[in-house]
C-alpha cells in the first residue's frame, strides 16, 4: 500500500511539473492596438455630439473649449508657453544606451527642447495681438481658421476625412512636386 502511495505521489508530482508551464502560459492574445484610422474615427465620433455624422463649428468649439480649460492650469484665461508645453506629448521612445538600457540624459533633453519649440510655434501662430500669451478668443479664432481650412465644400460642417482631403489638396498647392 505504501508502495502504491509512493508511486501515486511521484506520478502526481511529475504531472504537476509538466502541467505548470502550460498553465502559466497566457493563452489569450493581447488586444491589438487599433489602427490610426480607427483611432481617428473614434475621436471624430466623440466630437460629433448630436451623432448626425458631422462635426459642426459649435461641436468643434465645445471640444476646443474643453482643451483650453484643461491646458489653462492657473485658470487665468490665458495660455503661456509652459502651459502649451503641457499639451505636447512625447511622441518618440527614449533612445537606448549602448548597454540596451534607456539613456535618461539623452531621452529628456531633446524631448523637452522639441516640446518647447512646438509650443513656441503654436503660441506665435495663435497669438494675434503679440502679447506673449494665447487668450481664449485667440484659441477659438485658431479653431475657426482650422475649421474653415478643413471645410472643403464650405457647408459649415465636417464629415469624417474631409479635413484630411483638404490638407492633401493644400499640400499639393504648396508643393507642386508632391503630385
Amino acid at each position: 500500500m505504501s508502495r502504491t502511495r509512493s508511486l501515486i505521489a511521484v506520478l502526481l508530482a511529475a504531472t504537476s511539473l509538466t502541467l505548470t508551464p502550460a498553465l502559466a502560459q497566457d493563452t489569450t492574445k493581447p488586444a491589438a492596438k487599433p489602427d490610426r484610422t480607427t483611432q481617428q474615427r473614434a475621436a471624430f465620433d466623440r466630437l460629433d455630439a448630436n451623432k448626425d455624422g458631422f462635426v459642426d463649428r459649435d461641436e468643434s468649439h465645445v471640444a476646443r473649449e474643453a482643451i483650453f480649460a484643461r491646458l489653462d492650469v492657473n485658470k487665468d484665461g490665458r495660455l503661456t508657453v509652459d502651459e502649451l508645453m503641457g499639451s505636447q506629448r512625447a511622441r518618440r521612445q527614449p533612445p537606448k544606451s549602448q548597454d540596451g538600457g534607456i539613456n535618461a540624459t539623452d531621452a529628456t533633453k531633446p524631448a523637452t527642447d522639441s516640446r518647447r519649440t512646438r509650443a513656441d510655434r503654436l503660441l506665435q501662430r495663435l497669438d494675434s495681438d503679440k502679447d506673449g500669451v494665447v487668450s481664449r478668443a485667440e484659441w477659438l479664432a485658431g479653431d475657426d481658421t482650422r475649421f474653415d481650412r478643413c471645410d472643403a465644400n464650405k457647408d459649415g460642417k465636417l464629415a469624417f476625412g474631409e479635413c484630411k482631403m483638404a490638407q492633401a489638396t493644400r499640400g499639393d498647392r504648396r508643393n507642386p512636386t508632391a503630385r
